[in-house]
Formats: C-alpha cells, structure tokens, sequence
C-alpha cells in the first residue's frame, strides 16, 4: 500500500467519479484505475461499486476513507517540518459574495497554516485573481475547477413564525408569504422555475446582497428566505425547515485559468483543503 493509492482513492471517494479522479489528480484514467484495483487486491474486498454514472463507497470503502484522510495530513505534516525557508507566495483570491463565512474561514486559515510564505489578497469575483472560490454554474469554459463542498438549501423563517411547527414544508404553505430575495443569487433561475411550476406566488418584501443581509432580515420578522444550510451555522435566532420537494443544491470549488497552472504547493494544499472539509460533513 502506498501513499499514491491511497490519495488515488480518496480522489475517487470524493469525486464519485474515477474521470474526475483523474483530472483532479493529473493522471490517465486508467491509472486511477489500476491504484484503486492494486489497493482492493492488498485490502481483499471492494471499496466502490462500478455503475454508469460513475462510482458508490462499499461499506468498505466509507471505513477507509477517514484513515485513508488522516495518512495524507500526516504525510503532508512531515513534508511541511523539513522546509528549511518559507516559499513566498502571492495569491489573489476571488471570493463569490453568496458564501458561507465559516467555510471560507476554513478555507483560509488551511492556506495560511499549510503555506507559511503565503502573502493573500481577497478580492471580488470580477477582479484579476489567480483562484476564485465560486459555485460550478458560473465557473469559466476556460477554467479549472475543483469540488470543496455541496450547500443544500433549506426555508429560513423567523422564531415564532407560523410554520415553525412543521417539521417540513409543503410549497403549498409558501403562497403569498413575506419573501426576502437576494441579488445576483446563483440558484435564482432554479427557484423561480420550481415555483412557476406550482403556481406558488412570494410577497417580495426585499432584496438584499448577501445571505447575512437575508438572514438578518429573517430574524428581524420582515420574511422568510431559501438559503444554504451551511449559511445558517451558528445562527441561533433562526428556524430553519426542510422543504420537501425543493432538491436545489449549490455546488461550490476553487477554479482557476487552465492556460495558467498553479504551484505545486498550492496544488498540493488545494487537496488537503478538500479533504479536511470532506471530513467535516463526513463526522456529520
């Protein structure tokens, strides 16, 4: 078993994909391939389970994948204590407003601790950057991308609000509601198909910028709000319910110019990165 298999397979456990594997890791498929059927020969059982649509953890595989994890950090701990003079690096990092602050505190403090020479500067989407945090659905034809974590939206009401007493929401119960919608959403199309199609009628109270400008207002009692649950971490003057049918998911990554390879080293953080937040949702 060596080091190249097992970052193979955590590739392949968090892309669901063995092509995405590949891209991510900078290897033909079928090397992705041949580290994942050495390390299922070594171990004796299955860790995916083949289909079309790409690749399912076996029990097997979902056991592994936190010690898999660990093995990594642990290896890139060692790498990190021999570098005898920080390399100096800047960066500019394009940050989509519509983000969880939490997550892009994680994010942040990774790069800090695992690039000791970084120098950062954050600037809006729009600016000149080498790497932006964004959502898949505006990511560049030109551009790289890779996965750091998936944000299913969920009904911000208010406490005391009426429907606090479901456990989940029917569209139904939405009709005619206060509403507090947000500019330049990237889900806004998705969400106003679904409610076009069950002929569901908001009362726009206002439009804001941000989630904490939506959530604000929800608190406040101006309206309720769809947002990504991991916006609402630690919000504890908020309800947050289900809505049952509602199945829009907001994918979010870093991505960067292809024609513009990134350093090694940030490459290598890049990957731990995704893996330190895949552990996180993972122990949820």
């Amino acid at each position: 078993m060596d080091f190249r298999s097992l970052r193979y397979f955590v590739a392949v456990y968090e892309e669901l994909s063995l092509s995405a594997a590949s891209k991510r890791c900078f290897v033909a498929q079928p090397s992705i391939s041949a580290a994942i059927q050495q390390l299922e020969s070594e171990l004796d059982c299955a860790l995916f389970v083949r289909h079309s649509k790409g690749v399912t953890p076996t029990p097997e595989g979902t056991r592994l994948y936190p010690d898999a994890r660990k093995v990594l950090g642990d290896i890139q701990s060692i790498k990190l204590q021999f570098q005898d003079k920080p390399e100096f690096l800047p960066v500019r990092l394009g940050l989509m407003p519509f983000l969880s602050g939490k997550r892009i505190g994680r994010v942040i403090k990774a790069l800090f601790r695992e690039i000791p020479g970084l120098d950062l500067t954050l600037v809006d989407i729009a600016e000149e950057s080498d790497l932006r945090i964004v959502s898949s659905s505006i990511v560049e034809p030109d551009e790289a991308f890779h996965k750091l974590w998936t944000d299913r939206y969920v009904l911000a009401l208010p406490k005391g609000h009426p429907l606090e007493i479901h456990d989940s929401i029917d569209f139904e119960l939405l009709n005619n509601l206060p509403y507090i919608s947000r500019r330049r959403c990237d889900f806004n199309d998705a969400w106003k198909f679904l409610l076009q199609k069950r002929g569901i009628i908001l009362n726009t109270k206002a439009t804001v910028r941000t989630e904490e400008y939506a959530l604000d207002m929800v608190a406040a009692g101006l309206g309720v709000s769809v947002v990504p649950k991991q916006s609402t971490d630690g919000r504890k003057d908020i309800i947050i319910r289900e809505v049952n049918g509602l199945q829009l998911e907001r994918v979010v990554g870093l991505a960067y110019a292809r024609n513009k390879p990134l350093p090694p080293l940030l490459l290598s953080v890049i990957e731990s990165v995704k893996s330190e937040l895949a552990e996180e949702l993972f122990g949820q």
